[in-house]
């Protein structure tokens, strides 16, 4: 379909809804005209009618003659030009005002109405009916001489219309005109200019809509920047030290050839296994929040918090865990695993040697949630929303812990994934702590 802009639309709309209304209006002012012209025509008619019954009175009183006589006379000297009097006795014509084609007889009515006449009627003495006509000719030719005159004052009114609507159009447009150039001359990534002054209200609303769409699509490429910088960097890293490990093993082989090198290679697995990991997250990360989990299973959070835990510490001092035998949620349980195992690695890590983490799981009817208290860690106000950034890791994390600074925002954007969130809940001064909260999910006989 081929576009047009908006001033030629602007243009035909005038052109067209000028035409239409001069054709409405024409037509409507014909009617009026031919209703006003009848309706004077009757008046006259009815006062001429009247005229000659008194006519033809004062003859016959004054003269004494018949009434047919008087009838005659008074035709003769009353009746002007454009119209038509006959007088009738029953069917038979006694006197007409003009030789012609008659217009009666009379058909008794008042009022008659014929193709080509407007005529009154009314008794006279003597069982005489007098007849007063007008032709309708002179109505049609007035509305002949309208349309002539709406004939030939048209191209005026369309040359009229194409001036204005040209005019209407550009001033209407203009605003989003200057738009359309500043968004062509914007750069990625750079904010818009200035907008201009607009009285058009619609214009000033698109342009604050595009202005949020273009901040918010900023934000989200140079978010996806970032994190595809940051990946590639951390990527990087496990992918030299496999290189490492496999080249120690490689020296190790030949170097004894009937000796296995098993803490190298046990070195090259676990490098893999990291990387393996990493790339795992970065997949789940990938999902669309807004989609969703499709279909999903009935889950048991506390068996889920129970089992994590046990892959989590193993070897060490487990977690204090609190929790109730069922809190049940819909979704995809080796996704939930891994939020919950994130929640409590990193309480793990950044708990105080000898205080093991704490782990409440809670149901309040519209939500599961699992809470985790790393002992002796505290979050700094600053970072508090930092944490769930991908691949930010804070001063102390790098320093002391190996990681890829991936366990908060996977396990937030799991949680989104199944309609929940995870959020700290604890302030600078206490110990830190981390809410994971889902829909809870009930069966139809509960």
């Amino acid at each position: 379909m081929k576009a047009h802009s908006l001033t030629t639309r602007v243009l035909r709309g005038t052109v067209f809804v000028t035409l239409v209304t001069a054709l409405a209006g024409a037509a409507t002012a014909a009617l009026l005209a031919r209703s006003l012209w009848q309706a004077h025509e009757h008046s006259t008619l009815l006062e001429l009618a009247e005229g000659l019954a008194q006519a033809v009175d004062r003859e016959a009183a004054e003269e004494g003659t018949t009434p047919e006589s008087a009838a005659a006379e008074a035709l003769r000297e009353s009746v002007t030009s454009g119209h038509r009097a006959e007088v009738w006795r029953g069917r038979v014509l006694v006197t007409a005002s003009a030789p012609g084609p008659p217009v009666g007889p009379p058909d008794g009515s008042k009022h008659a109405a014929q193709d080509a006449w407007l005529i009154e009627t009314r008794p006279l003495r003597g069982g005489l009916m007098l007849v007063v006509a007008s032709p309708r000719e002179r109505g049609e030719e007035v509305l002949r001489v309208f349309g002539l005159s709406l004939l030939l004052s048209a191209p005026v009114c369309v040359v009229l219309a194409v001036l204005i609507g040209r005019l209407v159009g550009r001033r209407a447009t203009r605003p989003l005109l200057d738009f359309r150039d500043r968004i062509r001359a914007a750069r990625p990534f750079d904010p818009l200019p200035p907008a201009a002054p607009s009285e058009v209200l619609e214009v000033v609303e698109l342009e604050t809509s595009f202005r949020r769409l273009w901040d918010r699509l900023q934000e989200t490429v140079s978010r996806e920047l970032e994190f595809a910088a940051n990946a590639s960097h951390e990527l990087r890293t496990p992918l030299t030290r496999i290189r490492l490990h496999a080249e120690r093993a490689r020296a190790a082989l030949g170097a004894a050839p009937g000796a296995a090198p098993s803490q190298e290679l046990r070195g090259l697995a676990e490098e893999i296994d990291r990387l393996v990991r990493l790339v795992d997250s970065l997949l789940v990360l990938s999902r669309d929040t807004a989609a969703g989990i499709p279909a999903g299973e009935v889950v048991n959070v506390s068996d889920l918090v129970t089992a994590a835990s046990r892959r989590v510490f193993a070897g060490a001092p487990p977690p204090e865990i609190d929790e109730p035998d069922e809190a049940l949620v819909r979704g995809d349980e080796a996704l939930l695993g891994i939020a919950v195992e994130n929640l409590l690695d990193n309480a793990r890590k950044f708990s105080l040697p000898g205080r093991p983490p704490r782990v409440a799981v809670s149901e309040d009817g519209a939500s599961v949630r699992v809470t985790v208290t790393s002992p002796g860690a505290r979050i700094p106000p600053d970072v508090v929303e930092r944490l769930f950034e991908r691949f930010y890791r804070g001063p102390e994390a790098r320093a002391s812990h190996a990681g890829h600074g991936l366990g908060l925002p996977l396990a937030r954007h799991v949680a989104r994934l199944h309609g929940g969130d995870v959020r700290t809940v604890s302030q600078s001064a206490e110990d830190a702590r981390f809410e994971l909260a889902l829909p809870a999910w009930r069966s139809m006989t509960q």
